[in-house]
């Protein structure tokens, strides 16, 4: 796990003399030369540097030590460091500190101690750390949600009881009404081509699990987070692929629907963070520990005991990166984070957002989150994230709390809840919806409001969004075009000035969700009757003077707007059906697309009559002058619906609105 540092001599010499008193320096040649003569404490600094860093490379010169927040830093770089806004950018910094849990010699005082080891986590441990979380939690958070049989919710379904007793687990089926605390587990599946061990109920074996599990058929995952639950006396444990009959698409639609219910009424969420499947495991193993990170230990062996003393040394390889730890422990706990396999997918997010109390297993640490704190193994607070999603839900939900940000609309929350749902992936795009209902469920809204992904009040900045990134349409119909919903891959909603003025009129609004999903799981159909000022177009191809390499870059990085046509760049843009006579025609709009595959479609020689709807004008200035600027859907008539239309994307219209009076329409449209 680390180099053994053999202290010979039990000296010092006058190179560490220097250095471990900050501020100080000398040459690398002068420490290797130290430690080729047993210097212990030089042979110690010199072992710190060499294991990740070629100190026989010519342009690192110097070692400096740098004090200051309880460190022990050792900068190294060229004989002249540069020093920018007081840091030494062109240095890389190595840190030391003394495990505290271990043998501390008194040679080695001059080394900060660090409490809690960041690389000595157990099964055992771990479990004992979420007793004492949840201890505190419960004595000591009052917001927090409490476990007395009055604020207990429902069991789901089915719970799978974890054998408190001895006996091997099994599926239990609930009773009506009946409450007890229970777990509920967040992980990846995984791969389904790949051969790691799995565990599904189905309808041929729902009656067999009923009597009785071994543990030894659960995947090791599973099996890991029934002896999280044993090891806290929780009864009862929630794990989606066993307590949903896998096989039974009814059943499944159903189970889907209560989601919400089940995280919102969980003890807590286990999230398995560090596994790619279902077999990986939730605590940290040797592989973990073995993974060459920025940490790791050195044994330095003493005269004064035979017990070796354990520096934890971390070291800061990007030399263009600092760090604004302030304290020792805060450094060692900030090193080596490691991505979670759950954040980008689509369905954890509801699970993150709904989840009483989250216990979070990473690679490198555990991480808990209550509605009161939020910290690291170490105690540590983990650092706000302004971007988290569950920060701007628990407002969504509880609007009392943006009594301070008057910005934070629900309007907003919304749009910002969607963008980051939009960036996460799923594995079954016909999802998209059901695994954002438990979500809208939540939203203090009248469920008849709620409109594929929209709710009716609104809708007039809700239906103005836009591609930001890959996006395709979905290939079964997922939610109306003009939601979005209806395209799989990142949006941006239009963002909007106070001088917006909307001027189109929503006459009816209707969204059917399938019966046995509620009224937020699958859609079945949905449309929206508007009256509006409109113009009818056609969609003309034209030439852009762009180089073709940069097309192609953007074409390939899902790009809508430019396509190369032979040895042309193209551009798409709406114009007039007809010019009258006399009237300079607009000036043309360059089209961006939410998906490809539109531009084939828009200019194939049966291309179907097509709309500019527009949705609402903003006051801005044209060429020196004030004027008002159009916002508008491109809408196609539908190929299955000749009476309706659809929408192909958002357009920004070049020029002001009034070069496009000669041409408007008022219009009642129906759009699927």
């Amino acid at each position: 796990m680390g180099v053994t540092v053999k202290n010979y001599l039990n000296s010092r010499c006058s190179v560490c003399t220097t250095l471990i008193v900050p501020p100080g320096f000398c040459s690398t040649a002068a420490l290797r030369q130290a430690s080729d003569r047993h210097c212990a404490t030089c042979t110690l600094l010199y072992t710190a540097l060499s294991e990740k860093l070629d100190l026989n490379d010519p342009t690192i010169e110097r070692v400096d030590s740098i004090g200051g927040y309880g460190f022990f830093n050792l900068a190294v770089g060229p004989a002249k460091p540069r020093f920018t806004t007081g840091s030494l950018w062109d240095h890389v910094s190595v840190t030391l500190a003394l495990d505290g849990e271990g043998y501390c010699p008194p040679s080695l005082e001059w080394l900060p101690i660090l409490k809690k080891s960041p690389m000595l986590r157990t099964k055992d441990r771990d479990i004992q750390l979420i007793q004492d979380r949840i201890e505190d939690c419960r004595n000591n958070h009052p917001n927090c949600p409490k476990s007395n049989p009055s604020c207990l919710g429902n069991l789901p379904t089915r719970v799978i009881d974890v054998g408190l007793d001895g006996k091997k687990p099994f599926l239990h089926l609930s009773q009506k009404g009946e409450k007890a605390r229970y777990l509920a587990l967040s992980h990846r599946w995984g791969d389904p081509k790949s051969s790691h061990k799995r565990l599904l109920t189905l309808k041929e074996n729902v009656s067999t699990h009923c009597k009785g599990i071994p543990l030894e058929e659960f995947p090791k995952t599973f099996r890991e987070a029934i002896e999280v639950a044993r090891g806290l006396g929780i009864q009862y444990i929630w794990i989606d692929s066993i307590c949903i009959i896998q096989n039974d698409e009814k059943d499944w639609e159903t189970e889907a629907s209560r989601m919400a219910d089940v995280y919102s009424n969980a003890f807590a969420t286990i999230f398995a963070d560090r596994a790619t499947h279902s077999d990986e495991g939730l605590f940290q193993n040797e592989k973990d520990r073995k993974t060459i990170r920025s940490l790791r230990f050195l044994d330095f062996k003493t005269e004064e005991s035979e017990i070796p003393a354990r520096v934890i040394v971390q070291t800061q390889i990007d030399p263009n990166t600092a760090n604004f730890a302030t304290e020792v422990h805060e450094l060692f706990c900030q090193a080596d984070q490691t991505p979670s396999q759950l954040s980008g997918r689509g369905w954890i997010l509801q699970e993150e957002c709904l989840s009483r109390r989250r216990i979070h297993f990473t690679e490198t640490e555990l991480k808990w989150k209550c509605p009161t704190l939020a910290n690291c193994d170490c105690g540590l607070p983990t650092p706000p994230d302004m971007g988290d999603p569950t920060a701007n839900f628990s407002i969504l939900v509880k609007p009392e709390k943006a009594k301070k940000m008057p910005w934070k609309t629900p309007a907003w929350l919304w749009q910002q809840l969607v963008e980051h749902y939009t960036t996460r992936s799923l594995s079954f795009e016909s999802d998209r919806m059901i695994a954002l209902a438990g979500l809208a469920s939540k939203v203090p809204a009248p469920r008849q409001d709620y409109l594929g992904g929209i709710w009716r009040k609104q809708l007039n900045t809700g239906i103005l969004w836009e591609a930001r990134g890959p996006c395709r349409r979905t290939a079964e119909y997922v939610a109306p075009s003009w939601s979005w919903a209806s395209v799989s891959g990142k949006i941006r909603f239009v963002p909007l000035s106070r001088e917006t003025r909307f001027i189109w009129e929503v006459i009816e609004a209707k969204c059917l969700f399938n019966g046995s999903d509620g009224d937020f799981g699958k859609v079945a159909s949905a449309h929206l009757k508007v009256r509006s000022k409109v113009v009818q177009v056609n969609v003309e191809e034209r030439q852009q003077n762009m180089r073709k390499e940069i097309a192609q870059n953007l074409w390939d990085e899902g790009d809508a707007t430019w396509k190369i046509r032979g040895d042309r760049v193209n551009y798409l843009t709406v114009m007039p059906v007809q010019l009258p006579p006399g009237y300079p025609p607009p000036l043309p709009t360059v089209l961006e697309l939410d998906v490809q595959s539109d531009w084939d479609v828009l200019t194939s020689g049966a291309q179907l009559e097509s709309r500019l709807l527009c949705v609402a004008l903003v006051d801005t200035f044209w060429e020196g002058y004030p004027a008002e600027r159009a916002l508008c859907l491109l809408l196609r008539r539908s190929p299955t619906e000749t009476t309706s239309w659809e929408r192909v994307c958002f357009v920004f219209l070049k020029g002001t609105w009034k070069s496009w009076e000669p041409y408007i329409l008022d219009e009642e449209l129906t759009i699927l």
